[in-house]
């Protein structure tokens, strides 16, 4: 009888073992599914943050050329005729945007100063409207640059990466970030290794003044 209650403790402690291995295999495993869930959202995150990011740094270009258009014009010699300069006006603009919306940032603020005065003064002023295509050309060839110098900082995936011009006058970057499950190495998981990109799509501000000047657009550009 006492040998019995032996055998009996025994298996009844083998049990236990058996049960408590098996409950904490299931809870290791459980958490490398929710540890590899939880990092999808993550790298969405990074990619988002990326293309956006980068969306917004891509008009900086743009606007830079304005400012030079407006340089161009208000030394150009034919002020010698018509006085009337574009930089006040432009600055003057800027003042009253920025007291009716001064939760705005600064360069939110000078773009959409720009933006009202190119508006009102194109495509009439015809030489205004060449130093604004010019810029534009330019202006074209620098994009492709920022939207990778920002990638490149964000880890984000370069090939296959695209920038378009939207029909509402915005830049859009489609970028990924690759997502790669993990097992933690433990020998009782199989060795399932997925990978794959996580794409995400973010948008610039709108181009208020293109509106104004004919047959402007940004060709698609993908990313090698």
């Amino acid at each position: 009888m006492r040998r019995l209650s032996v055998i009996l403790g025994n298996e009844r402690g083998n049990v236990t073992v058996f049960t408590l291995s098996v409950f904490f295999v299931m809870l290791l495993i459980l958490f490398t599914a929710l540890f590899n869930f939880s990092t999808v959202f993550v790298v969405k995150e990074q990619a988002s943050n990326s293309a956006q990011q980068a969306a917004l740094a891509a008009i900086k270009p743009i606007y830079d050329e304005m400012e030079d258009a407006i340089e161009e014009y208000d030394r150009s010699p034919n002020r010698l005729k018509d006085s009337i300069l574009l930089g006040p006006i432009v600055d003057q603009t800027e003042d009253a945007i920025r007291a009716s919306h001064p939760d705005w940032a600064k360069s939110e603020v000078r773009y959409e100063a720009i933006d009202q005065v190119f508006s009102s003064w194109l495509p009439a002023n015809i030489e205004l409207l060449g130093y604004v295509q010019s810029g534009l050309a330019k202006a074209n060839a620098k994009v492709n640059g920022v939207v990778i110098r920002i990638l490149e900082a964000n880890h984000a995936t370069l090939a296959g990466s695209k920038v378009v011009f939207t029909s509402d006058d915005r830049i859009e970057v489609q970028t990924s970030v690759r997502f790669r499950s993990t097992t933690f190495d433990f020998d009782f998981m199989p060795e399932i290794k997925h990978e794959e990109e996580v794409y995400q799509t973010g948008q610039s501000r709108q181009i208020g003044f293109l509106d104004a000047v004919p047959g402007w657009s940004l060709p698609p550009i993908i990313l090698l």
